[in-house]
């Protein structure tokens, strides 16, 4: 292997690397403003115990 070969494959290597941690950076900053913008603001009942009251039908009058 020759000396221009080894630079060119570190060369490689160090522009691979930079680019993967930029992509992590980019994927852990937008996963924290994710995390932060989903949390829960309160109670928030599921569906499966849902307990909000239910409107009762009055009898229509009659005249």
């Amino acid at each position: 292997m020759s000396a221009q070969s080894v630079t060119g494959a570190r060369k490689t290597v160090r522009q691979f690397a930079l680019a993967m941690v930029a992509c992590l950076a980019v994927a852990g900053g937008a996963a924290v403003v994710a995390a932060q913008d989903s949390a829960p603001a309160g109670h928030q009942p599921s569906v499966a115990g849902d307990e909000w009251p239910v409107p009762t039908k009055s009898p229509a009058p009659t005249n």
